[in-house]
């Protein structure tokens, strides 16, 4: 903050909002990640199997286009995924050349517990919070999100998935 800006009246604040934002969201992502640790998940496979949940019979082009990811990388955690029999990819009914994806009983299960983990890690997060607080945190970031033209519910750092993700399964050992 330069002394002009205090003259007109701003007091310097230890933080700023964008870095705390930035702080809080760095802590939040290595804290999610941990929790999801022994699910054998990591909280982009996660979030994918959340989408597929919301969109059932969504392509793999169409998840791509949605995270803003190269098909080619989507492929190799939907591999993962089918192996473990949390996904199925089934014929499309529109277009033939394309798999639908689709949760199994497997997967349905994983992602309830993925959600009580995701609503524990919220609750803990936020803890020094009210209720009424809460809501009101979450309708600002909303906003602001929105502003930024950012994709409701996909992380953007599904675009920085490295592209040797074909050469690990989501518990992040080699084949």
């Amino acid at each position: 903050m330069s002394k002009s800006d205090m003259a007109q009246g701003e007091h310097p604040r230890k933080n700023s909002a964008a870095f705390l934002l930035a702080q809080l969201g760095a802590y939040a992502s290595g804290q999610f990640a941990k929790r999801l640790e022994p699910l054998g998940f990591t909280p982009a496979h996660a979030g994918i199997v959340r989408i597929i949940a919301a969109a059932p019979g969504l392509s793999q082009q169409e998840l791509a286009a949605k995270l803003g990811m190269y098909a080619s990388r989507v492929v190799a955690v939907i591999d993962d995924l089918e192996e473990r029999g949390l996904i199925e990819r089934r014929p499309s009914n529109s277009d033939r050349r394309l798999y639908a994806l689709h949760l199994t009983k497997s997967g349905k299960d994983q992602l309830s517990a993925i959600g009580m983990i995701a609503r524990e890690h919220g609750r803990d997060l936020l803890d020094g919070l009210s209720d009424e607080e809460r809501s009101t945190l979450t309708e600002l970031l909303e906003r602001v999100a929105k502003k930024k033209g950012l994709q409701e519910g996909v992380h953007p750092g599904y675009r920085n998935i490295p592209d040797d993700t074909s050469k690990k399964n989501i518990r992040g050992k080699s084949r």
